[in-house]
């Protein structure tokens, strides 16, 4: 099934704005120190015998009074990928813009870029099962291809397994990636949370990972009034009835900031710069501020 027309048009509408946008902001090209030839010079080191000789530094060898080598780094091409949560949590909403839209319109602005600059684009979509995948490759029409997929996609489980996922991804990931979250971060609590996963650290560790955390606003604000709210847990079968008083409303604004905390603590850990953007607001300009800290220069 193809894209609503209105969503069509609005997504036409950024990949223009986009590609203006994203000039000056790319994604920059990553470095492994892997040796050959046509890199990008880096620092010295000393020659060792049987070494290719055409790398010798002989001005620095002169000054040193020793032989060196110029040390390189390969240039290589980044991928861009995106992990896109489906669980029954990313359909809740109480805004105009769904979790699941401004998860597609967030995609999109993604793989535009990527485009933009010239890398490999793919995409892996999960509940507690992986629900869809797509091998990173360039062009403007394999990201309106993810999209469009993105957008029929129907879930066959509605829970979260991060373990599940991170898993798989580590399994396909062949070279450097820029691998971007996408994701409330809600689970059920009897399954194995984020911050115990090896997974992510491993990942972590050999990939540019950039979470990106939807909140809806009654998420983070109980609504004005009086009386009783019932919760039920999107992922598990939990129930909460919860007064809206303001002692309740304090204890609900804590418990909310103590897990964007926790979250924020454990992605800073593991050296990953975190978005959290709520999906009632805008989210193009926060994104491009995502890109401009991150710009490598």
């Amino acid at each position: 099934m193809a894209l609503a027309p209105e969503l069509a048009e609005e997504l036409r509408y950024l990949e223009i704005s986009v590609a203006r946008r994203i000039r000056n902001l790319r994604f920059g090209q990553s470095r492994s120190p892997l040796k050959g030839s046509g890199y990008e010079f880096e620092s010295h080191r000393k020659y060792q015998v049987g070494e290719d000789f055409r790398r010798i530094d002989w001005n620095v060898s002169a000054r040193m009074q020793e032989i060196y080598l110029k040390r390189h780094f390969e240039e290589r091409e980044v991928s861009v990928f995106l992990v896109v949560d489906v669980s029954r949590s990313m359909h809740f909403s109480t805004a105009k813009h769904s979790k699941k839209l401004r998860v597609m319109q967030v995609g999109a602005t993604l793989g535009f870029s990527a485009v933009s600059d010239n890398c490999n684009f793919g995409f892996l979509a999960f509940s507690d099962h992986v629900e869809a995948y797509e091998p990173a490759r360039k062009g403007r029409g394999h990201v309106w291809r993810v999209i469009e997929q993105l957008y029929n996609l129907k879930p066959s489980h509605s829970g979260t397994d991060w373990e599940r996922a991170l898993r798989f991804l580590r399994s396909q990931l062949r070279s450097m990636s820029s691998v971007f979250l996408l994701s409330d971060f809600i689970t059920d609590p009897n399954v194995t949370q984020l911050a115990q996963l090896p997974d992510l650290k491993v990942l972590a560790q050999k990939h540019d990972v950039v979470p990106i955390v939807f909140m809806d606003q009654l998420e983070s604000n109980l609504p004005l009034g009086r009386g009783l709210l019932r919760f039920r847990s999107a992922e598990g079968r939990e129930e909460m009835l919860l007064s809206l008083s303001s002692h309740q409303r304090s204890a609900f604004d804590a418990l909310v900031e103590k897990r964007k905390t926790k979250l924020r603590d454990l992605f800073y850990s593991l050296g990953m710069e975190c978005l959290f953007l709520n999906v009632g607001e805008a989210f193009m300009d926060p994104l491009m501020m995502l890109f401009e800290r991150r710009k490598k220069v």
